[in-house]
């Protein structure tokens, strides 16, 4: 057991790649692949959860699945087949990484940094909503899905991955979860009035994501009490420099 479990983070990563290639190939299989790929993510993790059915497995299970869903929503606007592989390929490598660092901290303690879980899920996290929210974009854009199901799918999924986030960064939850709800609610109401501009659904999402980062790095070291007048300065500067010159280059029609 111990050496599927070894194992296990490359069977995943190879097999989601493929999974993505072959959607590609016959779009006709995207929804029976889809469930697949999720139950298969899911699997690996009750494996490395020491097949239990316990809060971990949930906690763990949320990041490597959401990447994994919000790397297939984005991949549906991607009109280049050749970055349509490249993503594919980088979704099926992140979520490699990942379950990696996951055998390491339950089988591997000599090998697993101090928190490189916790590393991987923030910058996981920021991943996962810059394509979560791009794509909901991109629904909102090329196929005029309702504003009300998108704000309310933005709100839900902002809640579960700052749920992981804080959990991932042993912040006990009812200290937490007012700063869960304003980042939350933060998110919403950028994200709706990036609705009303008019821009590409990929700049909507860099933008919304700058704004997460920003926020949820400082909450991150505010919690790890790391937080101080300079890095609030050296996160406006970085964070404020991107933001312009992502809104500067981009083609508003």
């Amino acid at each position: 057991m111990l050496l599927l479990r070894r194992f296990c983070p490359y069977i995943l990563g190879t097999i989601t790649v493929f999974g993505f290639l072959i959607i590609l190939a016959a779009p006709v299989l995207i929804w029976p692949l889809l469930v697949f790929l999720s139950l298969l993510i899911a699997a690996a993790v009750f494996l490395l959860n020491d097949l239990r059915f316990s809060a971990s497995f949930f906690h763990n299970l949320i990041t490597p699945l959401f990447l994994f869903l919000s790397g297939f929503a984005f991949n549906l606007f991607l009109e280049s087949q050749i970055i349509k592989i490249v993503a594919a390929a980088l979704i099926g490598f992140l979520i490699f990484l990942y379950t990696e660092h996951l055998f390491y901290h339950g089988y591997l303690e000599k090998r697993y940094q101090e928190g490189a879980l916790e590393n991987l899920c923030f910058y996981f996290t920021v991943l996962s909503v810059f394509l979560f929210s791009a794509s909901l974009f991109g629904f909102y854009i090329f196929l005029h899905a309702p504003k009300p199901l998108l704000l309310a799918i933005i709100a839900a999924l902002t809640l579960i991955l700052n749920y992981q986030l804080f959990r991932i960064m042993k912040v006990n939850f009812w200290e937490s979860w007012p700063y869960n709800l304003v980042l939350t609610l933060t998110v919403f109401e950028f994200f709706y009035v990036l609705m009303l501009l008019p821009t590409a659904f990929v700049v909507s999402g860099a933008m919304l994501t700058i704004l997460y980062y920003f926020t949820a790095g400082l909450l991150r070291y505010h919690f790890s009490h790391e937080l101080d007048a300079r890095m609030v300065k050296r996160y406006a500067l970085i964070g404020g420099l991107i933001f312009f010159l992502v809104a500067v280059t981009a083609r508003w029609t």
